[in-house]
Formats: C-alpha cells, structure tokens, sequence
C-alpha cells in the first residue's frame, strides 16, 4: 500500500532541532517545494519506499535490516559513523539506541529528506549535540574538519540502495569523506611539528615587523580592480605567458613558488606572498628583479625572508597563531587573512579584502598534471611521476632547484577535474581546494558580489568559481592602468601606529607563564621520581596512588592556568599530545605493564616541557630587548 504521510507538527519539529546545528538546512526544507517520496508499507507495517526503481529500505522488516547494519558497522569500533543517506531514519535511530551518537549523516536528494522528516520524528535523535545531518557535501566535509579529531578512527557505510541510484553523487562523496578526513589527519602531526618552530619565528621577527607595514593598509584602496593570482601548477605553461602585457593592467600577485616561473615568461609580479617556515633562497634570483617586487609575508616566515632585498614589504597576521592573534592589534593591524594553508587561499582573501574584482585564478590545478606537480623552472628543475593503480600511491622522482634529487611517495586522493572527470591529487592540494570551495559559499551566503574567476585551464574543479579561460577573462575584465605605485605610497600614509607598550607588556605576562609553566614541570617530574623509587621497592601497591594524585592535580592547575594564555596553551599542548595519543592507544595487557608505560610517558613529555621552556626563555629575552631600542631609536616608528 502507497502512502503519502505528512504526520501534523512532525517536520516543523524536526526542522526546529535541525535548525539549531543547520540553519541553512532548515530553511531549504521549510520552503522546498518539490515533490516527497510515497512511501509504502513493509510486512511488518513500517514504513519502507521505492526510488529509482529500487527499494530503499527491507520489505519485510526495516528496523531489522538497519539493526544487521549497525551491529555490522560498530563491531569495527569506529569514532564516528560518516552515512551516505538518512533514508527513513532507520540507521540513526538505531545507532542513537545502541549508544552510538558520533554521527554525520549526507542525504543527496530533498525529495526523500523531506518526505522522511514528514512522515518520522527523528528530532531525538537529531538533538544530541555530536549528530550532524547535512544535504550537500561541502557542509558534510565541513563537519568533518571541524568535529572529528584527527586522531579519531572514522567509517563511511552506505546502504547498497543509495550506492546503486546516486553512484555519481557516491563516488564524489567518497572521495570527499576519505579527502576531509586524511587531511584532518595530517593537520595534526603538521601542527605539532611546526607549531613551536613558528612561534620562534614570530618572536625573532620582533627585529622586522616595526619596520614592515600590515598588509590591511591596503584594505579597499583597489577596489573595483582586477587581480590575478598566480600559483605554481603545470598548466601556467599554457596560459602564463598572457600575463606579460597585463603589467600596470592588473594587480599580479604570485605565489613565492611562481615567481621565478612567471620571470622566464618575462613577468615580474607585483606582490609575491610567502609563508615559508624555514628560508627558501633557491625561490629569488638575488638580483635586479628581486628589487620591483613587493613581499608579502606571513609573521611567523623565516626571519631570513624579512631580511631579503625587495621593492617593498608588507605583513600578514594568522588568527591561529595565538600569540600574534592577542599581539596582531598591537602593531597596528585589523586584519587577520583567512588561512587555508596555501599562499594562494590567503591570496584570495586579501585580494577581497583589498576590493579587487574580479580575483582571477590561474595555475592554481590542486592535481598532478603530466607527470609533473609544479610548473618547471621554479622548485623543480625535473619531475617524474608514476601512479601504482593496485596500492593508490603516487611515485615522484623530482631534482631540486639547489640540486638535490629524491624520491616520494603520495596516497593518491581524488578530485573533480575540469572535465567532469576525477584528477588525482595529494592531501595538501585536498585541503586548499576544500577551503576554495568552503570560501566561496562564504561570498554567497553573505552575499558578497566581487567575482573569483578560475582561469587556470588545468586540474580540478573549484565549485563556485566561474571557469573560463584566461584570455577570456582578458577580454572581459581588464582595462585601464591600475596605478599601483601611487596607491601604495598613498596608503602607506595612513599606517597605524606600533604599540611598544602593550607588546612589552603582553611578553612580560607570557615570560611569567613560561616560569610557572618551568615550575610545575620540575614537580611533576620529581613526583614521578618518587613513583619509581616506591615501585621499585614495594611493585604496584596502593601508596603509589598518592603520588598520581598529586600529578594529576599539579597538571590540573598547569592546564587550567594555560587555558587562559593562548599562547602557553598552544606550546604546551605541542608536547602534551602525546599524554592524549597515550590515553587512545591499546595498552599492553598486564596492569603492571600498563603503569610502566603511563609513567614514561609522564616523564618524557614533562621533560619536553621543561625543555620547550629553556628554548623560549632566551627567545623572549631577545624579542623583549628589541622592542625597547626600537621604541628609544623612534618611538612609533616609520614605515
């Protein structure tokens, strides 16, 4: 029997807990006007209903089915469950039963999500606060950067229905999960390993950044004019060389990886955008052309990158760095760049935030080309790339710009090419391409106007960019001389001033917390001395409880301290990470054994503590020493 249900209160119900994680969401349902699935009734009187041709759901026993399903997905004890459709909630409410709640469920069609949540009141089990229900992939990969850890074990299941009638939306979908989440993954391991290093940076650049102006100087000053942002892909070989008459058309901003690229091409760009951590020299030429450009630099570059020779220097500041997030305002700047990971995402959100429309794209692929990464000429002298279609991995043989020569292998992910088809990337041009994207629906959700234009002509797609070639974007956009020198001159009037007050005395208050911070390291550690000592002499007795208790409450006020300082809590979690990896980890099956290894776990990351504080003790020292001769030398000092 057909039913077309439409229970009264049941969708506004759902759609008021929807609303509450999903606004969005909740409005496309309340003004969907299309069509809702029938459903029909299975043997045992539930619902069940047929899409497609296909039965989405048992004929006989629905909740059954879902129940096989669950028990199937939750024997292989993932953190959370990625579901490609809701169907008629049978799957969400079973996992909500079995205690389960760490879910992220992707419906591809409306008309079945909204003639479920017609007909089933999910709004229970769509209230726990870690159920996500969402009915577009960028919202579904969304929740996945943001809610599931990267350390968090993460299973996609799909009913063989909802594989069968939407396998071109499936396929995306799998590509996208598997994206989100590698890249979650890698973020970690890439936070912690560079974390400390740049905040070092940051504060050895003390020496710099009185000197070098924030880039938001610039804000709104080129408004109305067109800028092309350069990236290093393969294809600019097939468009760059367009870009040679544009000079004083258009605003060119290259990444530091295009620029000697773009100067074989014979274009000297405007602004190069660097964020290197370490110093790339093998980037510049080191002569004449070094001094017409203008660098752009994130605060946490190399100091060497400071200290290069160009035309003029500008700063930006990362809201992700804590420290410079508190100390950004105090050198004058109002801005924060919306980091993507890439120079070319920041690029984008300065070239919005200068006024620049269009911002046109060009050799930003996300994808291998043909065999190659990088456009030649500018980190690769030569590249060879193979892919092993059984294992999925990548195989580069590359030689390096200062002559070196290697070898590395890639997990090879997915992503839509220009042509419809998937072109193979890696996970850091994953994640850019996924902030492009996130980006993009930012501009039209707050309906910002100026246009971004991908006129790279090679690699993957970028939804929500309007793609043409860059000689049509030539023709349709550029005009007139720009007058950049005279802009920059104008605006650089206008700097505000540096705050030596409020900097000394924010590096002050972080000093004293690196010494409490020394403090309640050296106890924890001698507490943990005194756990040897005592297992050693008596083995795993209940005295040793008094000394894990004083750890635990010596840690508890080293974390409830730091919380309060960004900064501190950002370089003491570098380390403490591992306490974290340990607490996830399958411990060996003796309690004994199991005691040992918390204990030298304790110890090694409390002695990494102590260590972190030694190394940053001189490092404020230096940064505090400079602040005060800079402010003798000038008192606000000039640009």
């Amino acid at each position: 029997m057909r039913e077309a249900v439409d229970k009264p209160g049941i969708f506004e119900k759902n759609c008021r807990v929807i609303e509450e994680k999903n606004s969005e969401l909740a409005t496309e349902l309340r003004t969907f006007s299309g069509e809702s699935i029938e459903l029909l009734r299975a043997k045992n009187g539930e619902y069940t209903f047929k899409y497609g041709g296909r039965f989405f759901h048992s004929g006989y026993d629905p909740a059954k089915e879902a129940a096989e399903q669950v028990e199937d997905v939750l024997s292989k004890k993932p953190d959370w469950v990625v579901i490609f459709g809701l169907g008629l909630g049978y799957l969400l409410r079973t996992f909500v039963e079995r205690g389960h709640f760490k879910l992220i469920i992707y419906e591809p069609e409306m008309e079945i999500l909204h003639g479920a949540l017609s007909a089933v009141d999910l709004s229970e089990e769509l209230s726990h606060k870690s159920v996500y229900l969402c009915s577009d992939m960028m919202t579904a990969t969304h929740c996945i950067r943001d809610f599931v850890d990267g350390m968090d074990s993460l299973l996609s299941y799909q009913p063989g229905a909802y594989r069968a009638t939407f396998e071109r939306e499936f396929i995306d979908f799998t590509n996208r999960v598997q994206n989100a989440q590698t890249t979650t993954q890698v973020a970690v391991k890439t936070n912690i390993d560079s974390r400390l290093p740049w905040i070092e940076n940051y504060l050895e650049n003390f020496s710099y950044l009185p000197d070098t102006p924030s880039i938001d100087v610039l804000r709104g000053r080129f408004t109305g004019k067109p800028m092309i942002v350069v990236g290093a892909g393969p294809s600019l070989n097939k468009n760059g060389h367009l870009l040679k008459e544009l000079k004083g058309r258009v605003i060119i901003m290259a990444a530091v990886t295009a620029y000697k690229p773009l100067l074989k091409l014979g274009v000297v760009p405007d602004f190069v955008i660097a964020g290197e951590r370490i110093d790339m020299p093998e980037y510049f030429t080191d002569g004449e052309p070094d001094k017409e450009i203008r660098l752009i630099l994130a605060e946490v570059s190399s100091p060497a990158l400071f200290q290069r020779q160009a035309k003029g220097r500008f700063v930006f500041f990362n809201a992700f760095n804590h420290l410079s997030g508190e100390q950004a305002k105090m050198w004058g700047s109002g801005y924060f760049a919306s980091i993507g990971g890439s120079v070319t995402t920041s690029a984008l959100d300065m070239g919005i935030m200068f006024g620049c429309d269009p911002v046109i794209f060009v050799g930003q692929d996300l994808a291998f080309g043909d065999g190659e990464t990088h456009v030649a000429g500018g980190v690769y002298e030569g590249q060879s790339l193979k892919i092993d279609s059984k294992t999925g991995v990548g195989t580069i043989d590359w030689d390096y710009a200062d002559g070196r020569t290697g070898t590395i292998n890639y997990t090879i992910l997915w992503l839509k090419g220009l042509n419809g088809t998937p072109v193979a990337s890696k996970f850091d041009w994953v994640t850019f391409h996924q902030w492009f994207e996130t980006y993009m629906h930012f501009m039209v959700k707050e309906g910002m106007r100026q246009k971004v234009i991908n006129a790279t002509e090679g690699g993957a797609y970028i939804e929500g960019m309007e793609h043409i070639s860059l000689k049509e974007a030539i023709e349709r956009y550029v005009g007139a001389k720009v007058g950049i020198d005279r802009v920059i001159d104008l605006a650089l009037k206008d700097r505000a001033p540096v705050d030596f007050i409020a900097l000394g005395k924010s590096l002050v208050r972080m000093s004293e917390g690196l010494v409490y911070i020394k403090k309640q390291a050296v106890k924890i550690l001698k507490e943990v001395k005194k756990i040897r000592a005592a297992h050693k002499k008596s083995g795993l007795t209940s005295e040793l409880l008094k000394y894990v208790k004083r750890i635990e409450g010596l840690e508890k006020n080293l974390f409830d301290m730091t919380r309060k300082t960004p900064f501190l809590w950002e370089a003491l979690s570098a380390y403490t990470h591992k306490l974290k990896e340990n607490l996830r980890s399958e411990h060996p099956a003796g309690e004994e054994d199991k005691f040992k290894e918390d204990i030298d776990i304790t110890e090694e990351t409390y002695k990494e503590v102590l260590s972190m504080t030694e190394r940053f003790f001189p490092v404020f020292d230096r940064a505090q020493e400079v602040l005060k001769s800079k402010k003798s030398a000038g008192g606000e000092c000039a640009v």
